[in-house]
Formats: C-alpha cells, sequence, structure tokens
C-alpha cells in the first residue's frame, strides 16, 4: 500500500513565464521486504545471553522429554553427543534453543518474501518555466527532499522492477542504484530479526538535491532571424537550426560502511546479526584542500571507524565477549556520501522539409558533451593496511589487510563522450 499526498502553488510571470513551488509527500506499507525470511533461528537476546556458550552442545532433557527428545535424536545423529557427566544424549544450544528445531533437520522454515518493507518520501518541488517564445523555452526544476526505509525495501527494485535483466548488473538495477550492489543497500538482512527498527534509516537511493535545467533554442539565423534574414538555397542549409541541452546534477548517494565481525551465525538455519557494520567513532570527512588524485584513493577517512569488538584484533572470536557487541553504526551514512554526479547532453537538429508533411530532421547529439568523468562509489569495506614487520614481511588480521583498498575509488559513474548523427524522413 502507498499513500502520496501533494499540494502545490503555481504563478504565472510576464513574459510567458511561470513558477511554481509544491510539497510532495509519500508513505509505502507492506512493501517487499526481505526475501527467503527465516523463522527458525536462535533469537539475538538469547544469543547475546548465552554468547559464545550457544554453539556448546547442552543435555536435551534441559529442554524436551519424552517422545519428543527420542525423535530429536533421531533428528539429527550427525550432531548427538554423549554428555561424559551423566551419559545424557546433547545436541548444540543452536539447535535446541530454535523455536521449531525438527523443521531445521529436514530444511529451512522460511517463506519467499516478506511483505514488511516500509518507506517514506518527503520533498519540496520548485519550478522556473518559460513556453516557448522569441526562439527559446526553458524549465529549471529543484528538488529538495529525503527519503528514510527500513532495510529491505530496496528488493522491489530487483524482484519486480526487470525480472530479466536484473541479474545483469550488480544491485538488478541500472543507473546509479544500480552500482550499490547487493549489500551496498539494495538487499541483505535484518541485523536483529528481533528489533527490525533499527535498521530503519536513510534510503540507499536517496537523493537530496537534485537540479535539473533543459533549454531548446532556436539560432538567430535565415528567414525572419536577426542574422542573414533571407529566404532561398542560404536559408535552406543556415535557417532552422535548433540547439537544446539538458543539465542534471544530482547529490551523493549515503554511504555504507562494513567493518569485519558482527557475523553471528546459527550454522546453516538462520543468522542473528547478518550485516558487518562498524561502530562510528570519528568524522568520516578528509577537511582541508585535497587532490582529485587523493579523493580517489582515499574518499573515507579510515580513522573515523572500528569494528563492533573494538580495534584488537584477537576479539574476533566468537570465544571473546567483545565480539559480540552491537555496532553503533546504522544501516548508511545519512551526512556523508559518495561523489556528486552532473552532465550535461546536448543536441543540434534542423528540418529539411520537401513539403508541409514530408521533411528530413538532421540531428547531432552529443552524451555527455563536457566529458566530465563522474566519480563511482567508493569501497565501503572497512580495513587498515598490512602492518609492515622490520624484518620486510607484512602481518594480516582481522582488521590488517593486504590489499586494504577501503575508501578507494575504481570506477565510475558515466561513460566518456559520446556523438550520434541520425537522419530521419517523415511523411
Amino acid at each position: 500500500m502507498v499513500q502520496t499526498w501533494s499540494l502545490e502553488v503555481q504563478r504565472e510571470l510576464p513574459g510567458n513565464m511561470m513558477m511554481s513551488i509544491g510539497y510532495v509527500g509519500s508513505h509505502g506499507t507492506h512493501l517487499v521486504g526481505e526475501p527467503f525470511r527465516q523463522f527458525n533461528y536462535v533469537h539475538t537476546k538469547d544469543l547475546r545471553r548465552l554468547q559464545a556458550a550457544a554453539f556448546s552442545n547442552a543435555d536435551i532433557s534441559q529442554f524436551y522429554s519424552g517422545q519428543t527428545a527420542t525423535e530429536l535424536q533421531a533428528a539429527y545423529p550427525e550432531l548427538i553427543t554423549t554428555d561424559p557427566a551423566n551419559g545424557q544424549p546433547q545436541l548444540p544450544l543452536t539447535v535446541l534453543l530454535k523455536p521449531y528445531p525438527f523443521y531445521g533437520a529436514l530444511s529451512t522454515l522460511q517463506n519467499n518474501t516478506a511483505f514488511d518493507g516500509t518507506t517514506i518520501y518527503h520533498g519540496l518541488n520548485t519550478r522556473f518555466q518559460k513556453r516557448y517564445s522569441q526562439g527559446l523555452d526553458f524549465i529549471v526544476a529543484y528538488t529538495i527532499s529525503k527519503k528514510i526505509d527500513n532495510a529491505l525495501t530496496g528488493q522491489t527494485s530487483t524482484m519486480l522492477v526487470d525480472p530479466i535483466h536484473w541479474s545483469t548488473r550488480a544491485g538488478g538495477i541500472g543507473g546509479r542504484g544500480g552500482e550499490l550492489g547487493w549489500a551496498g543497500g539494495f538487499g541483505g538482512a535484518f541485523r536483529d530479526p528481533d528489533n527490525r527498527k533499527i535498521d530503519r534509516a536513510i534510503a540507499a537511493d536517496d537523493i537530496p538535491q537534485i537540479l535539473n535545467v533543459a533549454a531548446t533554442y532556436e539560432l538567430p539565423f535565415g528567414s525572419g532571424k536577426p542574422v542573414l534574414n533571407r529566404k532561398g538555397i542560404v536559408n535552406g542549409f543556415v535557417g532552422g537550426w535548433r540547439l537544446t541541452a539538458n543539465l542534471n546534477a544530482e547529490s551523493g548517494l549515503p554511504q555504507p560502511i562494513f567493518c569485519p565481525g558482527d557475523e553471528l551465525t546459527n550454522g546453516d538455519f538462520g543468522s542473528a546479526f547478518a550485516s558487518s557494520r562498524c561502530n562510528l567513532i570519528g568524522d568520516p570527512h578528509f577537511h582541508g584542500n585535497r587532490s582529485r588524485a587523493d579523493q580517489i584513493n582515499q574518499w573515507i577517512n579510515p580513522a573515523a571507524f572500528e569494528p563492533p569488538f573494538g580495534m584488537d584484533p584477537s576479539a574476533s572470536s566468537i570465544t571473546d565477549p567483545r565480539d559480540w557487541q552491537m555496532p553503533t553504526m546504522g544501516p548508511r551514512l545519512a551526512s556523508f556520501r559518495s561523489p556528486g554526479f552532473w552532465d550535461v547532453d546536448t543536441a543540434l537538429a534542423k528540418e529539411f522539409h520537401i513539403t508541409e508533411s514530408r521533411y528530413f530532421q538532421f540531428r547531432w547529439e552529443a552524451f555527455n558533451a563536457l566529458n566530465h568523468q563522474n566519480l563511482g562509489l567508493p569501497n565501503g569495506n572497512w580495513c587498515l593496511p598490512a602492518i609492515q614487520n622490520p624484518d620486510g614481511s607484512e602481518t594480516t588480521d582481522a582488521i590488517h589487510q593486504d590489499p586494504c583498498n577501503f575508501g578507494r575509488i575504481t570506477n565510475i559513474q558515466t561513460d566518456p563522450r559520446a556523438m550520434e548523427f541520425s537522419l530521419k524522413f517523415f511523411w
């Protein structure tokens, strides 16, 4: 269900111009949410209470008795152990604490899609427009907006928009959103399936500012124009040319950051913490003037983050209580974004009339006419470079990696300038 509401005020101005300002809002509920939801898992509160002990064995008799206990032994013959102290059969707590342990022995207990995705959008739209007169028309549109959703609302794009080509590009869709990839925002899983509200955050495709300018100008040459105002062969070649230009400028996308750790799973039958997130301990921005090369090599400040277990690599173990800490950062950073985007496309066109209804149209189009390079998304997998030892060797661990590409930009959002010439005949 999607609810929408809007309010717009328009004002006509002299010179065939007008301006408008409007508000648009929408609220979506019961949207396509988590795919393949697992119902048979150990609840987060139990995992955190037991911590590493959740992966140890316990007597079946502590939880089940009679025929149920007997059937459980038959259901998990490969996992059955015996308590050396009392001879009682045992199973891992990750089995015994599940709501439906028998289903886990046969297959996962899940539905295909959970319709609990939610989204909210608020946008302020302004528009300034000139209708065609004196060879010119244009429109300038500027939008300020904010979009919030829960963890998996974006699955709609991969599952419904284009079911044929969804797998041909990372993230299942084209454009800037497609570069996010499955784990970058469109997809993944709830970090805590028992508390899905904590995954409500700025949307992966939130673009807070968008500017669009489109204009068409009839060049002042030829019959009836200020320059070369004559008919005949000259007008046939120089008159009637139209120049069109489109500018599109957008803010960057909210940046997801992933840290090592925070991956506490229940064997093959579900996950309590399914995404690796970080603690935000500083400012992700670099301050001061930085060259473009510096920005490409390190867009994000690595000192602003740490894993949930802290900066001690030895804590990255299910036997260490520090590895069970909940990270403080959400799915994405609303205040820190990937590089923005702007692009200019142009076209020069003319109609060569044989009769009123039969004519040729020639078009010369240039896409990314200024050949501007829009940087792509930076690598969001947090790490630090490998430790350099005195003997020249390197030491790597859960934090220090080789290579470490965190914050590095290795792709672009737009293709280089491309031109196209076309000739059409209309009749």
